[in-house]
């Protein structure tokens, strides 16, 4: 995939003579020497002892805001200055909060929702809920009116912490519809001195409502008594790709579990105060793990930036020593530094690339288990002068772990970032079946997802679904018995997820089992596999294959506006907006490269004979959108929308010819009905 200057993303990482993972990996990206016996089919984690540990969220977190009292918990940015939160001021928010909640008639087992982009009160909130033995969950931030009423109502939230006018815009007028919600607290309404509704509480004003109450502290303290392991402490809701999102309840005891496995990476040993940014949504699970359970599990200090767009200010300020995305954002940013290499001077270009050849030699040795003295001289030198100033100029040079989890993350990005000198590793979970599989080795081999967490047990039964037991998965679906007895089977949780286990008892994720594409001629063919590679290139943002029960493999893909205008610019084409850009014949030739470098990584039943680019963005908050709030692509919605676009790539000659002379058939039958 070319560049404007010419350098192929996919084969940055490839040395001259041969492919990087030719060694361990076939053509089609599956271990080499996976086979079917027993021995392959189970994988169990190591043991995790979790002795005098408090299993409920208040308990966890008076041990800690106890043990750590004067210590920084959290840090925000406030007008350009990072303003630190200890722990005992932390949990006399949290106190504050929950003895408003408790103002407004929050019971146990209530449910309380929250809505916006990450920031401090957003944790004070969870927590606080948490506490009082009610039940939190959060919606994400980009979602639709129609996707905020459907989870509001499911949920049956009876108070929803908002975090400004937008977010109170989206709910306010579905409030007739919501017959359970009685208030929207309103943490940031510096913009709403307009807005008079008997149901609008500000932030403020609830922290004061339960300031009123003389025994409203201690009254909270009690409630956090009452909490026990086993009730449920969240709702966490799938993105909905296929239909209404469901919500998985995770009890208390499955919170603190899976964030002490989350965290069982040798390079988080015997450490605390460990920085972290946190930019990606607090209600996904994900997310949880990284901030509020490792806040309390390992010590790790989120820092919150003033605003979510300005994520890599706040990433280049902070430089974390733990950081964890999802692969949209390592490829996007992978691209933005091949960018400004290629827009440097000569001299920079020429020390790069040398140090790409250094890079590309010394980290395939280590991959293949391999420690070369005289090439890691080489290679200190080539990180010292070249890859840690790069890193540097991101933040990201201080990173002693980094993750990568929630979609397949491409191997060839993965590469280059360890080439870099970023310890990436992926990380395989899910909404139902909690943290799956990690890569715990330092700079693991990219591709798999690595080895079960301590206290899991995945096996992969007759159709290579991987089934996953561990105590921290969820409880059930909220109100969806049916749907509950369907995923959750005595052996584990089904994920739906088709995968491999290779001889070094690594696991392999192949496919969703739904999205299995079979050709007309019978092939089984995994379009999320092939969609990751396209969408390694910084010029494709999504992509979507196309092939069940044809012929031959397409693909609709979607713009990277911000990579694609640049090239525009430096290219001297003219556009006016996505649209015009998305059509020009200039831009058709550019990502034509591309999949012709994808092609060529593919065999040949993979390979894609079409494509056609999506005429707009795909937009999360557009009603009826054929992309998630987290930006998964609603296979069959995208289709629909788009069904002109494929129905062209699969009108081939003899089905014009075909299509033509019953045209004029039609006509001639038309004819003599009117004569």
């Amino acid at each position: 995939m070319e560049t404007s200057r010419g350098v192929p993303l996919l084969d940055v990482v490839k040395a001259a003579e041969e492919p990087p993972f030719r060694d361990r990996v076939l053509g089609d990206g599956i271990p080499a020497s996976t086979g079917k016996s027993d021995s392959l089919r189970r994988l169990i984690g190591p043991n995790l002892r979790l002795l005098n540990i408090p299993m409920t969220i208040p308990g966890l977190l008076m041990t800690v805001a106890a043990s750590r009292a004067g210590q920084a918990a959290l840090r925000v940015k406030r007008r350009g200055i990072y303003l630190e939160i200890s722990w005992d001021e932390l949990l006399n928010r949290i106190s504050g909060i929950g003895c408003g909640l408790l103002a407004l008639g929050v019971q146990r087992g209530d449910r309380v929702a929250i809505i916006g982009d990450p920031r401090p009160e957003w944790l004070f909130a969870d927590f606080a809920v948490q506490c009082l033995g009610a039940i939190s969950y959060g919606l994400y931030p980009t979602c639709s009116r129609n996707e905020a009423e459907f989870v509001l109502q499911h949920g049956e939230a009876s108070v929803l912490v908002a975090e400004d006018q937008e977010h109170v815009d989206k709910v306010l007028p579905l409030l007739q519809r919501l017959p359970n919600l009685r208030w929207i607290v309103v943490i940031d309404d510096s913009n709403m001195f307009g807005y008079d509704h008997p149901a609008l509480m500000s932030w403020n004003k609830l922290i004061a409502l339960g300031d009123s109450d003389a025994t409203s502290k201690e009254n909270f303290m009690h409630q956090c008594q009452l909490v026990q392991p086993d009730d449920p402490a969240t709702i966490v809701y799938t993105s909905g790709t296929s239909a209404h999102p469901k919500g998985a309840v995770y009890s208390h005891r499955a919170l603190v579990t899976q964030g002490y496995q989350f965290f069982s990476f040798p390079e988080l040993e015997r450490t605390n105060a460990v920085r972290s940014v946190v930019h990606l949504p607090l209600n996904h699970l994900y997310e949880r793990m990284n901030t509020p359970l490792g806040m309390l599990v390992k010590g790790i200090i989120p820092h919150f930036g003033d605003e979510a767009e300005r994520f890599l200010e706040t990433l280049y300020e902070v430089a974390p020593q733990h950081h964890a995305s999802v692969p949209r954002y390592w490829s996007k940013l992978a691209s933005r530094v091949i960018v400004g290499i290629e827009n440097s001077s000569p001299f920079k270009r020429l020390a790069y690339a040398a140090a790409m050849r250094i890079g590309r030699a010394y980290r395939r040795r280590c991959w293949s288990g391999d420690r070369p003295s005289v090439l890691g001289v080489l290679y200190g030198l080539a990180r010292l002068l070249v890859f840690s100033r790069m890193l540097k100029k991101l933040g990201l040079h201080r990173v002693r772990i980094a993750l990568s989890a929630g979609a397949p993350l491409p191997a060839e990005v993965q590469a280059l970032w360890q080439i870099w000198g970023v310890n990436l590793k992926n990380l395989y979970g899910q909404t139902e079946a909690g943290v799956v599989t990690a890569q715990f080795a330092s700079f693991p081999q990219p591709g798999s997802v690595g080895r079960p967490y301590p206290l899991v047990d995945i096996r992969l039964v007759d159709d290579d679904e991987i089934i996953a037991k561990s105590p921290g998965a969820f409880s059930g679906y909220w109100r969806d018995d049916t749907a509950t007895a369907d995923v959750v089977q005595p052996e584990g949780v089904r994920t739906g997820d088709v995968g491999m286990i290779d001889e070094h008892g690594q696991l392999w994720i192949v496919d969703r089992k739904k999205d299995i594409i079979i050709t007309a001629g019978g092939k089984n063919v995994s379009p999320s596999r092939i969609e990751t590679i396209l969408k390694s290139s910084p010029y494709i943002s999504e992509a979507s294959i196309i092939g069940e029960g044809r012929k031959y493999l397409t693909a609709l893909i979607e713009l990277d506006v911000g990579t694609v205008s640049d090239w525009a610019r430096a290219n001297n084409v003219v556009y006016t907006s996505y649209r015009s850009l998305a059509t020009h014949p200039s831009v058709y030739d550019l990502i034509s490269k591309e999949v012709e470098n994808v092609n060529r990584t593919l065999g040949r039943v993979e390979q894609i004979k079409s494509f056609r680019i999506i005429d707009r963005e795909l937009d999360p908050e557009m009603e009826g959108e054929a992309v998630t709030p987290t930006r998964k692509i609603k296979r069959a919605l995208l289709q629909k929308h788009f069904g002109h676009l494929i129905g062209e790539m699969y009108r081939d000659e003899e089905e014009q010819r075909i299509a033509k002379q019953l045209q004029n058939v039609h006509s001639v039958g038309r004819t003599h009905h009117d004569a």
